[in-house]
């Protein structure tokens, strides 16, 4: 068609130009959130710790889950030169921010935490989506 401008797709493992910029830019981001949040779990910061105890969550599961957000955010950095790591780890990461809204919806009568880890749950789906 006259006039129109050719739009390059992914082809033949051919990337689209934007798909690495935002793999990196979403894993580095969520890396640091979920690195903050883990943060709090595992180092008791008094704040998560209101958080365990209005979830009704033992201290010992609550660290667990700050571990593995830990581990989920150094997968997601290791996932930008690792692929099938870096899809684990949004997976896992995933998995948690269901749980998560699961536990909010039983126990905070605040609907803003549950559309924060919505909102995370959608990021990680797109990460888990774009080309890699």
């Amino acid at each position: 068609m006259a006039g129109s401008v050719p739009c390059r797709s992914s082809v033949a493992g051919r990337r689209k130009p934007y798909a690495r910029a935002m793999t990196i830019a979403l894993s580095i981001v969520l890396a640091l959130l979920f690195l903050a949040t883990g943060a709090g779990k595992v180092l008791g910061v008094k704040g998560s710790l209101a958080y365990r105890d209005k979830f009704q969550m033992s201290a010992g599961l609550w660290r667990t889950i700050g571990v593995l957000e830990w581990a989920g955010s150094a997968g997601l950095i290791v996932g930008l030169f690792v692929s099938w790591i870096g899809i684990a780890a949004t997976v896992g990461l995933g998995l948690l921010m269901v749980g998560a809204t699961i536990v909010r919806l039983r126990y905070d009568s605040k609907p803003v935490g549950i559309v924060i880890d919505l909102v995370l749950l959608g990021l990680l789906i797109m990460l888990l989506f774009v080309e890699r």
